[in-house]
């Protein structure tokens, strides 16, 4: 029997207090360890997210097994619970081919060794990608679903310092303890005689303390002064909303606090916007090539170190026009080996969606405990069968808790949407067409088709070393391979 070390793991504190830590346990110990004769030594059960650029749980387990060569075989659930960035895929990499380890997927069943073949790790490679594909929709889609409640006048986040939020009826109400003080910290800078910090002072003596208990500092107060919401309004995604709150001060109050802010401010401006600037770095010393204007008529890219002493040389607009194309060009897959991915992800897509809703039907019942939990405290409070002190502290906790699982409600919903191959196959498609896309379009938008494929490029002494995003990295990587079988 080989020895085999056990790695569960979900992204947040709240999963690991629930089910998901216990079920991929339960799958990889009870079922396939067994089944496959391994004898798990060691478990690690840790919430971390896969994103963290130092995962203390995760690097523990590297160093154990590379220091107990008697330990032959790691499991996870599934790829996305081993990694979702290139770091971590590396050193699992190198136990593979270095340290002879072999990689087990306790939900799929798929092992990968030193022994596997090119077109299995490129399969991972697809699957840890697609992985971050899919996390990243989930997280747009709960924007946009903040986004709703925003459009709908409700602040979908903490409500600032002078109100509270409402776990019942999910509104903002006013905080009648710290709103007259609030709305002091505002008159008080409107006649011009206090400063930032002179205000701070003055509140703190009267009482006022943030969230933690902790005092106001000038800082606080500087960001009070500037939120908007105090009188009816606030921002989210840079858009200004109108709030179904109640003001806190007028409209009148809160534009000659900005009188007197601006007192203080230096107007800002803005330079003019070229097709590559801000997307190249200089190789030799690391700072930004910017774009000036030559003879009115010439566009010359640079670097903006110390008076470009570093060394680099510059280039025109259409000669870096060119080199771009190059970059672009290496982003190419055939026909067969894009239907043979596309076969893939449609299939291990039918697998996350009976996942997702078994997980989906978990949480609808936990929501239902809580809110029947807070209901049931709020009745007994009222009938006096609790007091207000244990009412408030617990009220707190359910109302942390319900958040957390009414988000991941609405990530498990969105996450059902996305489990389809339109976004994989558009990938596939602008794979496939990405040089004959760039080459026809104007320069503003082989800008914009850059930002999807490149994170960032270094430009020296005439050459370009670009770095691709995922998933465009490993189609760039991968574009002369060749499918041995369907």
């Amino acid at each position: 029997m080989r020895k085999a070390v056990l790695y569960v793991r979900v992204s947040s504190k709240e999963q690991s207090e629930g089910y998901s830590l216990d079920a991929q346990e339960k799958l990889a110990l009870n079922n396939y360890a067994t089944k496959n004769n391994l004898e798990v030594v060691k478990t690690w059960k840790v919430w971390e997210s896969a994103w963290r650029e130092e995962r203390k749980a995760f690097n523990e387990m590297i160093a154990f097994v590379k220091k107990h060569p008697e330990i032959t075989d790691i499991i996870f659930d599934v790829p996305d619970r081993m990694t979702r960035n290139d770091i971590d895929k590396i050193k699992i990499y190198q136990l593979v081919k270095e340290f002879n380890k072999t990689i087990h997927f306790s939900r799929t069943g798929k092992v990968f060794s030193k022994n596997s073949s090119p077109d299995d790790e490129f399969m991972l490679d697809i699957e840890i990608a697609y992985a971050k594909k899919v996390s990243n929709d989930i997280s747009m889609r709960t924007k946009m679903g903040l986004m709703e409640k925003a459009d709908r006048g409700i602040l979908p986040t903490r409500a600032p310092i002078g109100y509270k939020n409402n776990p019942l009826t999910g509104m903002i109400d006013i905080d009648d303890e710290k709103a007259p003080l609030v709305k002091r910290i505002f008159e008080l800078y409107a006649t011009g005689n206090y400063s930032e910090k002179a205000i701070a002072e003055i509140i703190n003596r009267e009482g006022l303390r943030n969230s933690n208990g902790g005092k106001i500092h000038k800082s606080h107060i500087h960001r009070i002064l500037n939120n908007p919401f105090y009188y009816g309004m606030f921002y989210w995604a840079g858009e200004l909303k109108k709030g179904i709150h109640t003001p806190l001060i007028s409209k009148e109050l809160f534009d000659k606090v900005q009188e007197v802010l601006r007192q203080y401010n230096k107007p800002q401006y803005t330079k003019r916007q070229f097709a590559f600037s801000g997307l190249l770095i200089c190789g030799k010393c690391g700072c930004k090539i910017t774009a000036e204007i030559k003879k009115e008529k010439y566009v010359y890219y640079h670097c903006t170190g110390y008076r470009g002493k570093c060394g680099n040389i510059r280039i025109r607009e259409e000669e870096l026009d060119g080199l771009l194309g190059e970059v672009v060009k290496k982003i190419k897959i055939d026909e067969k080996i894009a239907k043979w991915v596309e076969k893939c992800i449609n299939k291990g897509s039918e697998k996350e969606r009976n996942y997702m809703e078994k997980k989906l039907q978990v949480l609808n019942a936990h929501l239902t405990k809580i809110n029947n939990r807070m209901k049931q405290a709020y009745r007994d409070k009222l009938d006096g069968l609790i007091s207000e002190e244990f009412f408030r502290e617990n009220m707190k906790e359910w109302e942390k808790e319900k958040e957390e699982i009414e988000r991941e409600i609405i990530e498990c919903k969105n996450s059902l949407k996305d489990i389809k191959i339109e976004d994989a196959k558009l990938i596939l498609e602008l794979a496939q067409n990405a040089y004959t896309l760039y080459s026809n379009q104007p320069l503003s938008e082989k800008r914009k088709l850059l930002n999807i494929i490149l994170s960032n490029c270094t430009f020296d002494s005439g050459n370009l070393c670009p770095v691709y995003k995922k998933p465009f990295d490993i189609l760039s990587n991968f574009s002369n391979c060749s499918i041995r079988g369907e």
